[in-house]
């Protein structure tokens, strides 16, 4: 079993599309602040905020950008970046701002926030920019949390109208210079295992596997005395895992299963990285090469990029489309 991801496209908003931006910014800025604010200020500012005259301007902004997140032709997400003097508060030159990532209320907690995450960071990435920073409201702990795991620290704050009544942002910067996370990779047998692993491996399967997916099941299924355990940590926390599995247990050949990400480190590409690890340690340890893997059948291009090719036809396990492959 392995954590799902859906089928995300992230895409420029374009000139025409602005009633469609207008839609999802109006619906998800509500989501996020309606509750916390009254009716009069919060009409007040998505009529000035969202009026078409002002994101037009915005839109033909050489040093702003706009991204949809779309899941097939429905947005349920978006993006704005701002560079030089299009920037909210600081200036800098060489820095890259993140003005606004919403997303649908009924998609949190669905990785569209961090593939929009990973869009901003990839253009931070293309235009070589020193650091990246945003404001977060006080009261988004949610948000603050999201962007602490991913290494932005709090340096100041402001405030800002939202029509008569202040709210307070948490100013949030990460510096792409001195950035640099660590990563390990660890594989241990079952007997290796300490008491607080387990217990985080066993923490991260259920987050992922049980509630995110929102499915059912016996997920400590007696293999995992049977089996190696793959660990990866980033900065001391673990990140991700995947389950080494012996010939004759699950598949008559080795298998890797119970792939897993944690959501806060998903976009680092760590998924490649640990299947990597987990290969080798099927070959180091198990003496194996021949590999077979029940596979999440939109994965299949990524699985194919390491080496795996299909067997069969496509099946469902647990109500998620699957495909057995192998690595010869």
């Amino acid at each position: 079993m392995e954590s799902i991801e859906m089928e995300i496209s992230i895409t420029k908003i374009k000139d025409n599309e602005i009633a469609a931006l207008q839609e999802i910014g109006k619906k998800t800025f509500s989501e996020t602040f309606s509750e916390n604010n009254t009716e009069e200020s919060m009409a007040q500012y998505l009529e000035t905020s969202f009026a078409t005259e002002k994101l037009q301007g915005e839109l033909k902004d050489s040093n702003s950008e706009f991204y949809f997140a779309r899941l097939d032709d429905k947005v349920i997400g978006y993006l704005k970046l701002n560079t030089g003097s299009s920037q909210t508060e600081m200036k800098g030159d060489n820095a890259l701002e993140i003005e606004r990532i919403y997303v649908s209320k009924e998609f949190h907690g669905k990785k569209v926030g961090q593939a929009l995450y990973e869009k901003a960071m990839a253009i931070a990435g293309e235009k070589k920019v020193d650091y990246l920073w945003l404001g977060v409201w006080e009261n988004n702990l949610r948000a603050i949390g999201f962007y602490r795991k991913n290494g932005f620290k709090e340096f100041d704050q402001h405030i800002f109208m939202l029509g008569n009544e202040e709210q307070t942002d948490i100013m949030m910067k990460l510096d792409l210079k001195s950035n640099t996370m660590k990563i390990e990779f660890f594989i241990k047998s079952f007997e290796e295992l300490s008491t607080i692993e387990l217990y985080n491996i066993l923490k991260l399967r259920s987050e992922i596997f049980i509630i995110e997916q929102n499915c059912v099941y016996q997920d400590i299924d007696d293999k995992d005395i049977q089996c190696h355990h793959l660990m990866c940590f980033v900065d001391g926390n673990l990140a991700g895992y995947t389950r080494i599995v012996p010939p004759g247990l699950t598949y008559e050949d080795a298998s890797v299963g119970r792939v897993v990400i944690g959501t806060a480190y998903r976009g680092l590409g760590l998924g490649k990285q640990m299947m990597e690890h987990s290969i080798k340690g099927c070959q180091d340890i198990l003496k194996e090469s021949r590999i077979r893997i029940s596979a999440q059948f939109y994965l299949l291009k990524f699985y194919n990029s390491l080496g795996f090719s299909e067997v069969g036809e496509p099946y469902e396990e647990d109500g998620i489309p699957h495909i057995e492959m192998v690595l010869h």
